[in-house]
């Protein structure tokens, strides 16, 4: 091997080098503020009725990636979090945005905040600190995890006795109310989220 082509593999090799370290500063976004990979994300506030706390959800703004990028909810009450939890992703709906509503405790049940929007419904239960996605299965509606597949279901044995395999029934005292419609996280025309409560009746 002469000295040129070991001059010429040493570039090469530096050039392999530099290009990689590039493409992953890229990639984490150390190079675009995040922008490349991740839309910019935006976090709204909310302040619950009846001590509830405030939730805090974070929402990636528009562009393409937005429909992959997860969501994220934190209630705190009393400086604690109280439910920390990533949500399956979804852009925000321009036309509907996403509805914040309270349920309040019903005896032994609640309080719940219900997240709804086209893409699907979160509750946040704030009694048990546990956050659900509502999805459908078989007509009826249950409570899976708030992020991957949303998988659902029961096995109905011989003797009537049902077995749930994957989830739980939505509590009744959700199932038979929407609640009180606290505001809407909507989207602003610069791509970023803003809460817009509903004025109080009284």
């Amino acid at each position: 091997m002469t000295r040129r082509t070991r001059a010429w593999l040493g570039l090469i090799a530096l050039l392999v080098v530099v290009g990689t370290a590039l493409a992953a500063a890229v990639r984490v976004g150390v190079l675009t503020g995040g922008g490349v990979i991740e839309p910019p994300r935006t976090t709204v506030a909310v302040d619950l009725p009846d001590r509830g706390g405030r939730l805090a959800l974070s929402v990636a703004g528009g562009g393409r990636l937005a429909a992959v990028c997860r969501r994220h909810v934190v209630v705190e009450r009393a400086g604690q979090r109280i439910i920390d939890t990533a949500l399956f992703p979804a852009p925000l709906d321009r036309r509907f945005g996403l509805a914040v509503y309270w349920l309040p405790a019903d005896g032994r049940d609640g309080p719940y905040v219900r997240l709804a929007d086209p893409a699907g419904d979160i509750l946040l239960d704030l009694r048990s600190f546990m956050a659900w996605r509502i999805t459908d299965s078989g007509g009826r509606p249950w409570l899976t995890a708030p992020v991957g597949v949303s998988a659902a279901g029961s096995v109905t044995e011989a003797d009537g006795a049902l077995t749930l395999t994957a989830g739980r029934p939505l509590p009744e005292a959700v199932a038979l109310a929407d609640g009180m419609l606290l505001g809407r996280v909507i989207e602003t025309p610069d791509d970023g989220i803003t809460y817009v409560p509903i004025p109080d009746p009284t």
